[in-house]
């Protein structure tokens, strides 16, 4: 799943070219209900930080990931770093090579140095960064602010961005242009949130549009049910873990139980990667223009997630926990159908040119 990670952080997204025909093809519209075949009509993927009436603020398409591929590179420089030294060790005890200590070890070095620049170069990418790159979509002023992996903030109008897909198979994204003056030219990308399945991406599009656009915040808090703990802070390292662990049923146990030892060397550089970067932080600017009332009605965050973390995230909760859950989020989706529906339409649709 890495993979699908690496555009825009481990290589930059192409800038400065026309559109493509398929970007133009996966376009999402704002002010555009896409109908759906599916009985599930949002889903925030566990991708939000923070929901207010004032601001919804997601995480990067990177952070579910993050780490992960670090984490290769750290296993594979420790290897190289062991090899070297049992080589050299060998050398120098070894009566017929103590004399060519110096020069094994030159050549060592010579082999050794640019596969360590090499290795150390993409954990930066990673490491000494920042723990996430939150996009945060503010209702009240209809703007979007972005933390973007350069370590600049990039504040767009909301019905300024092209929004479209960015497809690396297996999994895609939904990706922000910002586009020149002639409607064609692609100046900036940044993507958010949810990574996966192509046809799932109509899903996750829906929840964010729905809350820049529609009047039923309190409907889309209750498709909410797990958010990251890294508001202002950085994750732990048991979060991370759970993170990485999370099943969603119990089918996918014995999957998980093989993954387990892979999954807790991931955790490891994740970890590292999060106590090596730092907390990104919004300027004032941002800050004044998202106020968010004290007697605010909507309001979901961390603090909101289940209580026995660990046994939602193995998907083993008692069942009438399970089906309350349940039964809470096929209500709330059948409101948000019902409300949209009302709106514009049985069909949910407008057609743009």
């Amino acid at each position: 799943m890495a993979i699908s990670h690496t555009a825009g952080l481990y290589v930059p997204f192409k800038l400065n070219r026309p559109l493509t025909d398929e970007e133009r093809k996966d376009r999402f519209y704002q002010g555009h209900v896409k109908p759906h075949n599916e009985e599930l009509a949002v889903q925030s993927f566990n991708t939000v930080i923070r929901m207010n009436s004032t601001y919804l603020e997601v995480v990067d398409k990177f952070y579910a990931t993050k780490g992960t591929i670090c984490s290769m590179m750290m296993c594979m420089l420790l290897l190289l770093i062991v090899l070297i030294f049992l080589t050299l060790w060998g050398m120098m005890f070894s009566p017929e090579h103590k004399n060519d200590f110096f020069s094994g070890l030159f050549v060592c070095l010579l082999l050794a140095l640019p596969a360590y620049f090499f290795f150390w170069r993409i954990l930066k990418k990673d490491w000494f960064r920042k723990t996430h790159y939150p996009v945060r979509f503010n209702r009240q002023k209809q703007m979007v602010h972005i933390c973007q992996v350069d370590g600049e903030e990039l504040s767009v109008s909301w019905w300024d961005i092209y929004f479209t897909v960015n497809q690396q198979a297996p999994f895609s994204c939904i990706v922000g242009h910002i586009l020149a003056e002639d409607g064609e030219t692609v100046l900036n990308t940044f993507s958010f949130g949810y990574t996966g399945f192509k046809p799932t991406l109509d899903r996750y599009w829906e929840f964010v549009r729905c809350y820049m656009e529609e009047d039923f915040l309190d409907d889309l808090a209750d498709m909410i049910v797990l958010c990251p703990p890294i508001e202002n802070r950085r994750e732990g390292y048991i979060w991370g873990l759970q993170n990485m662990l999370k099943v969603s049923s119990r089918l996918e146990w014995p999957m998980a139980l093989l993954m387990s030892p892979l999954n807790f060397i991931e955790s490891i550089g994740r970890y590292i990667a999060m106590q090596t970067s730092k907390i990104p932080q919004w300027s004032q600017d941002v800050l004044d223009a998202c106020p968010v009332a004290n007697s605010d009605p909507i309001n979901v965050g961390s603090e909101c997630n289940p209580e026995h973390l660990w046994r939602y995230v193995l998907a083993n909760e008692p069942r009438d926990v399970f089906d309350a859950r349940d039964r809470k989020l096929e209500s709330a989706n059948a409101r948000i159908r019902e409300k949209l529906a009302n709106r514009y339409g049985e069909k949910n649709e407008r057609h743009h040119p």
